[in-house]
């Protein structure tokens, strides 16, 4: 994801921050899990300090970066996930180490239920996503949009033009 600075003061809500203070901070050491493909997805990750990489297995198992999450990114794909009460379609790995909080979804939910200026600020987020102008999407994708990462995406946009991280993702699970 390209800018955070939207996402670090949607995180720094009075009524985000009062959920997210009393969070405990895990440190993940690069390589390892943050999340893993098909895992129920009950919480939000918050990364603090790092970086953490976003991807997919194609049919033949290599790696298909979708994105990568830095300090105040919000990760769509998980947040999707938690909405829908639905397990991660992606995993995410920690690529130096990492400081994360992990977000109750039930916490967030109520949040998000209650408080009309969350609910429109994840929307905002969760939109921003969907109309990055990075991303090449076909008409027909509506799963949440982040900007791909690197040399992936390139080689991914050389051989299917009009393919972002969705149509990959769609392609992996069929």
């Amino acid at each position: 994801m390209e800018n955070n600075a939207d996402n670090v003061s949607l995180l720094e809500m009075p009524a985000l921050a009062g959920l997210i203070a009393p969070t405990p901070v895990v440190e993940c050491a690069a390589g390892e899990a943050l999340f893993q493909s098909g895992e129920p997805c009950i919480s939000l990750p918050l990364v603090l300090s790092g970086n953490a990489r976003v991807y997919v297995r194609d049919k033949a198992g290599r790696e298909l970066t979708l994105y990568r999450l830095q300090p105040g990114d919000v990760c769509p794909i998980s947040l999707s996930a938690l909405l829908q009460h639905s397990t991660y379609p992606a995993a995410a790995t920690a690529e130096t180490t990492v400081q994360v909080r992990y977000l109750s979804g039930e916490k967030l939910q109520a949040a998000i239920s209650s408080t009309p200026e969350v609910f429109s600020a994840f929307l905002d987020t969760f939109t921003a996503c969907l109309h990055d102008p990075g991303v090449q999407r076909s008409p027909a994708d509506t799963r949440p949009a982040a900007r791909p990462a690197g040399t992936t995406a390139k080689r991914a946009a050389q051989r299917h033009p009009r393919s972002g991280h969705q149509s990959l993702t769609r392609r992996h699970h069929q």
